[in-house]
């Protein structure tokens, strides 16, 4: 799947709980290859399902710029004031985040190269390590850093779709590390509805719908 914009694809997992629990289903992106210090993966999407019940996500590849103003990305949940600006790999690939008048704000996006990637500048005004700042998907952030002044941010996504079962709460910090029963969802190729089957036994299956 190339991990370019859109243009009107849409994916979707559908999930099954077909175990004797109730919890979250939550979905998140993973990116070995991103190469920014100190990034932190969010629980991308989440739903609620009770034992014997199903339901889906959907999402298309439309990239974000998104920050969160928060004391510490190492809180669980991220919340408070935030901005959402639509980004793409090509020429709407770069933008500032500046701090004035007490609040932080985007500039408008701009095209810088190389394209295929997201560039993120923070200006010299931007206070240490009080807000979060880093790139989206579908309206949601997916990859978050902690935000500092005078700093330079560039994101090359390639991001791999994971799913996990438990609570969770959308925009929650993760440490994958220590997170257990997690399972890859890949799309093969012309494939673009997945069916993600929890079964009785806490073992996942993974199939093309």
């Amino acid at each position: 799947m190339t991990e370019n914009n859109s243009n009107g694809v849409e994916y979707q997992i559908n999930f099954f709980n077909n175990s004797i629990n109730s919890g979250s289903f939550m979905v998140f992106q993973q990116d070995e290859n991103l190469n920014v210090e100190g990034v932190m993966s969010l629980a991308w999407m989440t739903k609620f399902a009770h034992a014997n019940t199903q339901g889906f996500f959907t999402w298309t590849l439309n990239y974000n710029f998104v920050w969160m103003e928060k004391s510490s990305i190492s809180s669980e949940i991220l919340t408070g004031s935030s901005q959402y600006t639509p980004a793409n790999l090509l020429d709407k690939n770069g933008i500032v985040l500046s701090y004035d008048d007490g609040g932080y704000a985007f500039s408008e996006p701009t095209a810088e190269t190389p394209a295929g990637s997201l560039y993120i500048k923070e200006d010299s005004n931007v206070p240490l390590k009080q807000a979060n700042v880093g790139i989206g998907m579908s309206g949601s952030p997916t990859f978050m850093v902690q935000a500092q002044p005078n700093m330079s941010l560039t994101f090359t996504p390639h991001p791999e779709y994971w799913i996990a079962f438990g609570d969770f709460e959308q925009g929650q910090v993760l440490n994958v590390q220590e997170m257990s029963s997690i399972q890859s969802v890949v799309f093969p190729p012309g494939i673009f509805t997945m069916n993600v089957i929890l079964n009785m036994d806490n073992t996942w299956t993974v199939e093309p719908a």
